[in-house]
Parts: C-alpha cells; structure tokens; sequence
C-alpha cells in the first residue's frame, strides 16, 4: 500500500470514525516522537529461557520439554491459521496485522510455564492481535481449571475490525477468556479497579513510550507481591527500562528470534 492509498484510506475511515481517526492519529504521533531517542542496549541483559525459569522459580511446575509437548498443538493451529491466510495481502482485512510480529515461540512457552507455575486467578492482557500470546495463556489456564484472562484491544486502522481481534483463538479455549473492546488508554484503569488485585499484566498494545508508561503505572499498584508485570518490544524505546530505573526494579529479558525482547519484572 502506497503513501497517497494510505492516506486515503485514512481519511475517509476518520471522517466515518472521528473517535478511532483521533486515537490512530495520535498513535502515529506518539510513535514519532521516539524515533528521536537513545535506546538501552538490552542486550547484555539478555537472557535464555531456560536461565529465566531458574532465575524467576526454585521449581517451575512444568519443565521446557513438558511445555513444548502440551502446547504442540497450539503451534500446529497457528501454523494452519497462517496458512488460511498467507495469500493475503497485508494490510488488509482478511490480513489485517503483520505476521512477522507474531509472538516468538519461547515467549509463548514462557507465558505458557509462568501460567502453570503460579496459577493465576487474574491476567490482564493489551493487546490482542490474532492472539497468539492469548492462546498459550488459556491454554494453560484451561489446565488449571482456574483464572481468567481480561483481554483489552481495539480498532485503530482502517483495514482492521473486531471480528479480526483474536482470530487464531480456538472457540475451545475462550471460555476463560473475557474480551474488552477498547483502547488501554480508554478501559485500562477501569478494569484493574474493579478487578482489584492482579496476578499478571502484561503489555502487548501500542509500543510508544507514553502508552507503556502509562500501562505500566497503572498497573503496577494492582499486581500482588509475587506477581508478574510482562512486557513485549521493550527495545522500541526506553519506557520498560526508565520504569525499572525509577521503581529500582530488578529487570529480567527474553532475546526473541525477531531481534526484539519480552521484559519480565518479579514483584517481590
């Protein structure tokens, strides 16, 4: 899609969505905004999943081997959902995100054991896409037969559509799945009230420095003690860094295969 169809397409879905115009604008302007700084080298931090697990647990409930067992057939289903659509062009909107952006198998492992480990009543979860990383944590929710995973996400261009939010999730595993159409901005701080206490947050929506801010501030004050805050791309700019600096965090990092990186705060 060239820059003259874009902008068309653009305008006319602001003019029939003045709400959603404005939050995709502002998206746009917020991602201008951090090409201009130095990002934290993360990685020498970096680290693989397996030093993560005995960083994070003395025992994790489930070893790598039993976790890439249990969760095959999660990657046979998302490696048919990308077949069904690999014809498509991107964007658009049978085709609606980038499936090079998908979530990195060992994150999804890492959801995957975290899940089983600690055995979350309460996840919230920005971001959807087709949902890949959702779907390894209702898996293992599923196989706790406990908790629930609150999902926050929206529309914020013109090819993609709520039908699209979560595609790839097998109807099979929604049943501990609540879905909450919206923007972080707009619904965030609303859930976590009413939810009270959370187990995990993890960050997966607009990776701009103000949105992570912001997600991560609010948050944070509603993860129990032993609790997790997740966040995906944390090399796009300095937000997850600069919280850790402030809050004198100790900052885990998973290297993902797409030259990005999954950060990881214990609660202590």
């Amino acid at each position: 899609m060239n820059k003259f169809t874009y902008f068309a397409k653009f305008l006319a879905y602001s003019i029939s969505n003045p709400k959603m115009g404005r939050e995709t604008l502002t998206s746009k302007l917020q991602s201008m905004e951090n090409s201009s700084s130095i990002l934290y080298d993360y990685d020498s931090k970096k680290l693989h999943l397996e030093e993560i697990l005995e960083k994070l647990f003395v025992t994790p409930s489930i070893t790598i081997l039993e976790a890439q067992k249990n969760t095959q057939h999660l990657r046979n289903h998302i490696a048919d959902f990308f077949d069904k659509i690999k014809q498509e062009n991107y964007p658009s909107k049978k085709k609606p995100y980038p499936v090079e952006y998908s979530l990195d198998d060992d994150s999804g492992l890492f959801l995957y054991i975290l899940c089983k480990t600690i055995k979350p009543e309460k996840i919230v979860e920005t971001g959807v896409a087709y949902g890949l990383s959702s779907m390894y944590i209702l898996q293992a929710l599923q196989e706790n037969n406990k908790g629930t995973l609150y999902s926050i996400d929206s529309v914020f261009s013109p090819w993609q559509s709520k039908e699209m939010i979560g595609a790839a999730i097998p109807d099979s595993l929604k049943t501990r799945w609540e879905f909450v159409f919206g923007s972080s901005s707009e619904k965030l701080e609303n859930i976590l009230s009413k939810l009270n206490k959370i187990d995990v947050f993890f960050h997966d929506s607009l990776h701009t420095y103000k949105n992570m801010t912001f997600e991560f501030e609010s948050a944070w004050p509603f993860i129990i003690n032993k609790g997790f805050l997740l966040s995906d791309d944390i090399a796009d700019n300095n937000a997850f860094f600069d919280f850790c600096t402030k809050m004198q965090l100790d900052l885990t990092v998973l290297k993902q295969k797409t030259n990005s990186y999954l950060g990881i705060i214990k609660k202590s």
